[in-house]
């Protein structure tokens, strides 16, 4: 298991782009469960259940974790007036 970072060590730059990469991976990450959901939904209106329904809620996990490293280089961030 990769051990956290420090952020305390990144430059201000480093940290601006992280934040950029992890709210536009959350972005799309989200935007792609609610596609899947919805076609999960359709697909078991229209034949019976499938494993699509239940793709959505594998991702949740991904989700909450870049929510939460978006977060922490947030803080950081305010932390140093930027």
């Amino acid at each position: 298991m990769k051990k956290e970072e420090d952020l305390s060590q990144n430059s201000v730059k480093e940290l601006q782009d992280k934040a950029k990469m992890l709210k536009a991976a959350s972005i799309v990450i989200v935007v792609s469960m609610i596609i899947m959901l919805i076609s999960g939904i359709i697909i078991s209106f229209k034949k019976d259940f499938s494993a699509l329904t239940v793709t959505p809620i594998s991702f949740l996990p991904l989700a909450i974790i870049f929510s939460a490293q978006l977060k922490k280089v947030n803080e950081e961030l305010k932390k140093r007036n930027v």
